[in-house]
């Protein structure tokens, strides 16, 4: 197409039943026809909370965003998609100063949203509609150790170990964040209670290591009969972290999964501990960034 903008010929609004052929199709086109929007779809039109928004153009959704709230005043950008047809056409930017209106009617607390460190138009749309980077992460994998041990205990007081996960030297040199899969976070007790609770068949599991000396949580995957243990919180001193990751490469074997992976803040003080435990870095590419908006009027609560 040889226009500059379509901007002012786009309707952005809240995503129908109908818009799912259009996302479908064009989603074929993106990370080589594996994009997961198609996967959680439904989920995201049912969400009475958040928002699923589409970018229409002469009829058809040709974009589309997502908003979640993962617990009270933390809320998730995800799923921001442009038919590749309509790159370069500033969609993009019409749907998301969209979505953040949205939010800044309808949120509260904080919201973030991840982005490869090389996606430049969307760092400048960050920047500005006042989002501000908060870190870089970089995803790290370990094989697991046929090994025995006994260090580890299920989460049953959730209030308890968002407390000490939210004190731990480990959480506090991230900035009070963490990933849990594909969202970055502050672990607080609400977050313990919804992610142990919701999805029965794939479970996320909280545990305590040494009797209370540390604390992670985990979740399975498998694909091409291939099981992999995904490493989401790790709390703990710093000096403590390679032993804890080591007894959690020993945790992954006694679940039947052959390998780990963790998305990791990418500081010196926690990668070094990664490499002490045989980890390796999985994305060789880029690093992702990490940016948030603080609600002007209703902010987070202090942590």
């Amino acid at each position: 197409m040889n226009q500059t903008s379509l901007s002012g010929q786009v309707l952005c609004r809240r995503a129908k039943e109908g818009d799912q052929a259009d996302v479908f199709a064009f989603c074929k086109g993106i990370w080589e026809g594996d994009d997961y929007v198609p996967y959680v779809w439904d989920d995201w039109i049912q969400d009475p909370s958040g928002l699923l928004a589409v970018a229409e153009f002469d009829g058809h959704a040709i974009g589309c965003s997502k908003i979640t709230q993962i617990s009270q005043g933390q809320w998730w950008l995800e799923g921001f998609r442009i038919d590749p047809k309509y790159q370069g056409l500033k969609i993009g930017a019409h749907l998301h100063n969209h979505v953040t209106h949205w939010w800044l009617e309808n949120g509260d607390g904080n919201i973030r949203l991840m982005t490869d460190a090389g996606n430049f138009a969307v760092h400048h749309l960050c920047h500005k509609t006042g989002y501000t980077k908060v870190g870089e992460v970089c995803g790290y994998k370990a094989t697991s150790l046929d090994e025995p041990s006994s260090n580890f205990l299920p989460v049953s007081d959730a209030e308890d170990a968002a407390a000490f996960a939210m004190l731990s030297e480990s959480v506090k040199t991230t900035g009070g964040l963490v990933d849990l899969g594909w969202r970055i976070c502050r672990p607080d007790q609400q977050i313990f209670e919804s992610y142990t609770n919701q999805n029965p068949e794939y479970p996320h599991g909280f545990y305590w290591w040494r009797d209370h000396q540390g604390l992670f949580s985990a979740w399975e995957e498998e694909e091409d009969g291939k099981r992999t243990l995904f490493l989401g919180l790790v709390a703990a001193t710093l000096s403590d972290l390679p032993e804890l990751l080591m007894d959690i490469r020993k945790f992954a074997a006694g679940k039947k999964c052959g390998g780990i992976f963790q998305i990791a803040f990418d500081l010196p003080q926690i990668t070094s501990q990664l490499l002490a435990a045989g980890f390796e870095k999985k994305w060789k590419r880029s690093n992702a960034f990490i940016f948030e908006k603080a609600h002007p009027k209703r902010h987070e609560p202090a942590i």
